[in-house]
């Protein structure tokens, strides 16, 4: 007899699934919503603010609103991850004010991975990392944020574009200027000497020619 054929294992549902179900009122499907993006937020907290207590509290903060306004979520505008960082974005600003210093220092970004063959990809190498961080702490407010939500949270660039409020054009073009910044900081600096030493352990030797 020939056994019946068996159904197709179902993946996790998805944060517009989860999230959908907790406008119902399902407090279940909001805690696993919780559970499956908690890590990110605090991450993406941590490196913005630098400080674990603060991060603690803006990710803490960020879903207990995300709980409170759940209704507002819009599966049309956009994804859930995006309206969720749009929370926590602005709770990372209040925060950066009511410590009296930028919302978006990272200096504290040392081992997050980048996205891009550029120079944030010193980051994930570990060649000139700590001058990267300092690199980027020294970009303007609005090219730290897209770095932030597109390189540390790791948002696409709509995702971010919806988290931030604006076009995706626009962010777009910040991510561009941020990285041409960056390129030219860490060229000044390895110009001066100050970078690791072209074949010192850690150095970053550079696409070789069998890389054309």
């Amino acid at each position: 007899m020939t056994a019946p054929p068996r159904e197709p294992p179902v993946g996790d549902p998805s944060p517009e699934q989860l999230l959908a179900r907790a406008r119902a009122g399902d407090r279940a499907a909001f805690d696993a919503l919780v559970r499956s993006l908690h890590g990110r937020v605090f991450a993406y907290a941590l490196r913005a603010l630098g400080d674990e207590a603060a991060a603690v509290d803006v990710a803490q903060e960020t879903f207990v609103r995300a709980w409170r306004y759940r209704a507002s979520f819009d599966p049309g505008a956009g994804s859930a991850r995006a309206w969720l960082f749009a929370i926590a974005a602005n709770r990372v600003r209040e925060a950066g004010r009511a410590r009296g210093r930028a919302a978006l220092d990272l200096e504290a970004a040392e081992g997050v991975p980048a996205g891009d063959p550029d120079a944030l990809e010193a980051l994930a190498r570990g060649a000139l990392r700590a001058e990267v961080a300092r690199a980027v702490a020294a970009l303007p407010q609005e090219q730290r944020e897209v770095v932030s939500l597109k390189y540390l949270a790791e948002l696409s660039f709509p995702e971010v574009a919806r988290a931030l409020g604006c076009s995706v054009g626009a962010a777009k073009m910040r991510a561009l200027r941020a990285r041409d910044a960056l390129a030219r900081a860490l060229r000044a600096l390895v110009s001066s000497g100050e970078g690791p030493a072209a074949g010192a352990p850690g150095a970053d030797a550079g696409p070789g020619a069998g890389d054309a």
